[in-house]
């Protein structure tokens, strides 16, 4: 987390607090997820179901408040493209990986939800299609945290 009295973290903008927060609370809905997808389900599909779709919901909210933080106008995308132009197809890559992200997200809670009302739901297959996407959210973070580091504290060498 960035801490404001560090030396080191100076001039770090507000957009980059709020995005650092928000990805704290991304990672806590993903642990939530992995949580609930984790819990036993034989004889307790329904409760099992019930519990991954309220983590689900609480991811689906989080992607988009990591999407709002990072594509509005004067978000942490467009600050790192006026920053470090050089990055723009990076941004750009991870920008398109957002519509899937809410798209796998909220198509496993519609299913989920139609399972719990009624529907077969094959417990397998719905841990599989979690950990798909749970697999995509960490790899997602993971380039985020990389772009934010080389947009950051890129090291052009030299001083040695």
């Amino acid at each position: 987390m960035i801490d404001s009295t560090n030396p080191s973290d100076q001039g770090v903008t507000s957009t980059l607090e709020e995005a650092a927060r928000r990805r704290a609370d991304l990672y806590q809905a993903i642990l939530g997820l992995e949580q609930a997808a984790s819990r036993p389900a034989v004889a307790r599909e329904k409760e099992w179901v019930t519990g991954v779709i309220e983590a689900l919901d609480d991811l689906e909210g989080e992607i988009l408040d990591h999407i709002e933080i990072t594509e509005r106008h004067d978000g942490l995308y467009a600050e790192i493209i006026e920053a470090a132009p050089r990055l723009s197809l990076k941004v750009q890559l991870l920008r398109d990986e957002h519509p899937r992200m809410q798209e796998a997200t909220s198509s496993l809670k519609a299913r989920l939800t139609a399972a719990r009302d009624g529907d077969a739901v094959s417990v397998d297959e719905a841990r599989d299609e979690i950990q798909h996407l749970l697999g995509h959210l960490v790899k997602h973070r993971q380039l985020g945290a990389d772009l934010v580091w080389e947009a950051y504290t890129r090291d052009i060498g030299g001083a040695d």
